[in-house]
């Protein structure tokens, strides 16, 4: 019963990541980078408000529900991992300015990170230098980042071998920052 509930959770948390970077690919569309960026610091400062009252144990139904259904139960502070994710989507709105190479950072980030956790999970076979992550999970992660074709076209391979390098590194950042700021570099290459 434990593990059924922790596999939900984390699924739970890898549908919400998609969710959400596909709400942020429709707010680009519609309305543009700048509104991205102000939408994106916004749900940043109303999580750090709402963090810090969960951490005060002042009870906020939808900061309590939120933090039940998606945290992880190993998380630094509750909101640990939607606050970097948020973050990490900031940094590549601020530091992508063409639309399209952002729509196809966005995409590796929420669909490849996403399925590398899906996928990765269930994986049998660990990096060779990183037998924290499974062979299984990097290539969940390029299958699902190369739908980021449709933004960049081939340059969507290149993009998504080097997002999974980054994921998969054995150091100690939230992968939630070391994908966008790959994404950003590449993009900044290219």
């Amino acid at each position: 019963m434990c593990c059924g509930v922790g596999i939900l959770r984390e699924l739970n948390r890898q549908l919400f990541h998609i969710v959400l970077g596909l709400a942020l690919l429709i707010v680009l569309f519609y309305f543009g980078r700048p509104k991205t960026i102000y939408f994106l610091s916004a749900i940043l400062f109303v999580g750090f408000f709402l963090i810090n009252l969960v951490v005060r144990k002042i009870k906020v139904p939808i900061a309590t529900w939120f933090v039940e259904t998606f945290e992880r139960k190993d998380a630094f502070l509750p909101g640990y991992g939607s606050a970097w994710y948020v973050v990490g989507l900031l940094i590549s709105c601020i530091l992508i300015h063409d639309v399209s190479q952002l729509a196809a950072a966005i995409v590796v980030f929420a669909f490849g990170d996403a399925a590398s956790t899906i996928f990765g999970s269930r994986g049998k076979n660990p990096l060779p230098y990183n037998p924290k992550k499974t062979v299984e999970g990097t290539a969940a992660f390029i299958l699902f980042s190369l739908t980021s074709f449709i933004f960049i076209g081939a340059y969507a391979i290149p993009l998504a071998l080097f997002a999974a390098l980054a994921e998969s590194l054995p150091i100690r950042v939230d992968d939630n920052l070391t994908i966008p700021l790959a994404c950003s570099i590449f993009v900044f290459f290219i």
